[in-house]
């Protein structure tokens, strides 16, 4: 099993460590992802966990900061990943940006890190598409961050560089691999499919507060369809970008579920990778795209498993 490495936060090693129980690692595309390990109670680990409170978790590429621990019988450590840092930070309201999401999630990382002085942003290039982005009301940066770049299904990351000493942050462009999942590939088992729209709408009106005079009024998001294809609803937010995401929520749901199999993390995929997934039902053949947006990593007496986690996507 591959060792697990821990590091104080001026990223000084303080053990190596082979002998745990189990781990389970979810990582996620632009979200927050979670550790938890199981050690023997008489394990090393618990000393060094009992005498040290800021500890940083490394296995292979996986990072993790240390939020909790349980002693009883064994020794239970949680994690998350290095972005959780962003969720201690808060960013003020602003006025509209219109730029791209990755110049603007940079802006507001740096300005929340800048008194952390072993940080440093590294920029990811081709995002071409400008947005108008803003924000009325306090929130933490981690969300201003992952909102900011979702626009455009892109997301972020944030890892300990462990020669340089440093926490580094760059936002992740989606990318198209070239990767088809199928039966016939040998790649997927499983399959199928399913097709919902009893809640669905392609149009609706928003309500909408006038701030000086606090009247309101409702504004209508036509739907391109007509007679007994108009399905329209009240819709959620107090302006167009809210209402419009209330409206994308009750898109008619077209989904393909399946297991994959022979893929390694790391190696045949990674986080917010786009894939291609072919399936036949009944003489019937599908294709849909999908962006990889978790990965499940366990290790356990000896064995190790992965399970991706497939979302819809746009691209």
């Amino acid at each position: 099993m591959a060792d697990i490495k821990f590091y104080d936060f001026e990223l000084n090693l303080l053990h190596i460590d082979n002998a745990y129980s189990s781990v389970d690692w979810l990582l996620k595309f632009n979200d927050i992802g979670t550790f938890e390990a199981h050690f023997p109670i008489n394990s090393p680990v618990t000393k060094l966990c009992m005498e040290n409170e800021y500890i940083i978790a490394v296995q292979g590429d996986n990072q993790a900061v240390i939020t909790g621990k349980k002693v009883s019988s064994d020794l239970t450590l949680y994690g998350r990943t290095p972005n959780w840092f962003l969720s201690k930070r808060v960013t003020p309201n602003f006025a509209l940006m219109y730029y791209s999401p990755e110049f603007i999630a940079k802006q507001h990382v740096a300005a929340a890190m800048e008194d952390v002085s072993n940080f440093k942003i590294v920029r990811t290039s081709g995002f071409t598409t400008k947005i108008r982005f803003w924000r009325n009301v306090y929130n933490p940066t981690i969300k201003v961050v992952s909102e900011c770049l979702a626009r455009v299904s892109a997301g972020h990351k944030m890892w300990f560089d462990i020669g340089e000493k440093k926490l580094k942050y760059c936002a992740v462009k989606p990318s198209d691999t070239g990767l088809i999942i199928s039966r016939t590939n040998l790649n997927a088992q499983n399959l199928s499919y399913t097709d919902d729209f009893q809640d669905s709408a392609n149009g609706g009106y928003y309500e909408v507060t006038d701030e000086s005079t606090s009247e309101t009024s409702w504004t209508e998001i036509a739907s391109d369809k007509t007679g007994l294809y108009r399905w329209v609803q009240v819709l959620g937010g107090d302006n167009e970008y809210d209402a419009k995401a209330s409206l994308k929520s009750k898109s008619r749901k077209k989904d393909v579920k399946f297991d994959v199999r022979d893929l390694t993390y790391g190696k045949d995929y990674s986080l917010g990778d786009i894939v291609t997934v072919n399936s036949e039902f009944g003489g019937c053949i599908r294709s849909d795209r999908k962006q990889i947006t978790e990965v499940n990593i366990w290790y356990e007496n000896g064995n190790s498993g992965e399970k991706p986690v497939f979302s819809d996507t746009d691209l």
